[in-house]
């Protein structure tokens, strides 16, 4: 009688300590987030015409689906766009651009603090004061919206315009 009791008492102790490991050994899991870092990095996009984006960068972090790259040099055909950060879902190839957004092009020059960008849809939009520069016109306004292929911009709230010689 006694030994049955020892055993049974044996039993639900193995059993308590077993399910604590289980459990600990979960938390384990769901805090492990594999991630990669790498220096000097150039990734090339290609689409049905071929070569469409180049994008350089300092570092790039690869975490769940998502890529952290910083200060991105991010380039399409006549076009390229400066920014902090760049942070981008590897699979929808849809960003986010953090910090002094810069998109150059002949006769353009556009500056923002943050702007979006689809990789796949070739446009890159923003909702922040910005200053454009086209030809001779400086323009000051609210959000923006750029169509690289064919080339077409949009500005939302212009504030206003400056014409230089």
């Amino acid at each position: 009688m006694i030994r049955g009791f020892f055993l049974i008492l044996l039993f639900l102790l193995l059993a308590f300590f077993s399910e604590n490991y289980v459990r600990s050994l979960e938390k384990l899991k769901e805090e492990i987030t594999v991630r990669s870092e790498l220096k000097g990095v150039e990734i090339q996009l290609y689409g049905e015409k071929g070569l469409e984006w180049r994008i350089q960068g300092k570092t790039l972090t690869y975490a769940d689906n998502q890529v952290v790259i910083n200060e991105p040099v991010i380039r399409t055909q006549d076009y390229t766009i400066t920014s902090e950060k760049l942070y981008m879902n590897k699979k929808t190839r849809k960003g986010r651009l953090e910090g002094n957004v810069e998109i150059r092009g002949p006769n353009l020059y556009l500056r923002t603090t943050n702007a979006y960008i689809d990789l796949v849809k070739n446009i890159s939009w923003g909702y922040n004061e910005l200053i454009l520069r086209k030809d001779t016109n400086v323009i000051k306004g609210r959000g923006f919206k750029i169509f690289f292929k064919p080339f077409k911009v949009q500005i939302n709230e212009v504030e206003s315009i400056h014409t230089t010689s």
